[in-house]
């Protein structure tokens, strides 16, 4: 009986140890803590900022933060740079030579309050607010903002070559996919049309053919929604365009048209097929 007891009592301590154990294994950190820029995990280190023509000053954020099990239970400060050779490196990796390349966001059209964050104790991340200004971004060009963590004073650096570019697509309250349908000289024609942002107020589709940007300068036409939704016509570069007009219904999102484009008579619609950004 004696055996049985002790036998009892050494399982039973067993499971008091080990819970007691286990109990200080997840009050303890478990990983290795590190201080990282949020991106740096992304394919070719590319981060997407989606900014509407409309904002004079759109607001975006870089974030960081620290790795392991528990948040820091002090506060943690970084300090990021703006590294070029980041977009250099991007272009030669991922873009051909034919390809449009990625460009530096030029300075007039963004401001960083501050390179500094500090993650606060018991938070895991901190944000960098960025002003992104976009007027006068060219809609078929690339732009990227290159930055890298150059220190942490308390935890190591998590990839501390890696330069994340935190690229910025352009948008307005127009832009995005449609059925554009309608005639061509009395010829019918139905197709989807990606609509860009060109500014606040402007979009551009190609009016006829595939959608490829070296057709741009010969098919484009532009569409500018006027205050009263009327609509202004042109061609984008050498596509004659004349006695265009029309309206922009706000509720329905749809476009509708005439105009001469080259001699022949176009009467379009265009409906909208995704309502959502560019």
């Amino acid at each position: 009986m004696k055996k049985h007891i002790l036998f009892s009592l050494a399982i039973g301590s067993l499971f008091v140890l080990t819970g007691c154990e286990n109990t200080n294994v997840w009050e303890e950190e478990q990983y290795i803590k590190q201080a990282y820029l949020v991106g740096i995990g992304e394919e070719g280190a590319l981060v997407t900022r989606n900014v509407n023509y409309a904002d004079e000053s759109a607001e975006t954020f870089v974030s960081v933060g620290t790795s392991g099990s528990l948040n820091p239970d002090g506060d943690i400060h970084c300090t990021l740079i703006e590294d070029p050779s980041g977009i250099t490196s991007y272009n030669q990796k991922y873009k051909s030579s034919t390809e449009i390349q990625y460009q530096a966001l030029p300075a007039a059209n963004y401001n960083i309050s501050s390179m500094n964050a500090v993650i606060r104790a018991g938070e895991s991340y901190a944000r960098i607010p960025v002003a992104i200004h976009p007027e006068g971004l060219h809609c078929d060009s690339l732009y990227a903002l290159p930055l890298k963590m150059e220190s942490c004073k308390e935890y190591p650096v998590a990839q501390a070559e890696t330069v994340v570019l935190f690229a910025i697509k352009t948008y307005n309250n127009y832009s995005g996919y449609y059925n554009y349908i309608g005639t061509n000289n009395g010829a019918s024609f139905s197709l989807i049309r990606n609509a860009v942002a060109v500014n606040k107020n402007t979009i551009r589709i190609y009016y006829t053919g595939t959608e490829e940007l070296a057709r741009a300068k010969d098919t484009g036409l532009t569409i500018t929604v006027n205050e009263d939704n009327t609509l202004s016509l042109a061609g984008w570069k050498n596509l004659n365009v004349t006695e265009g007009s029309g309206s922009y219904d706000p509720q329905n999102k749809t476009f509708s048209f005439t105009c001469k484009v080259n001699g022949n008579e176009v009467e379009a619609y265009l409906i909208s097929a995704t309502a959502s950004e560019e």
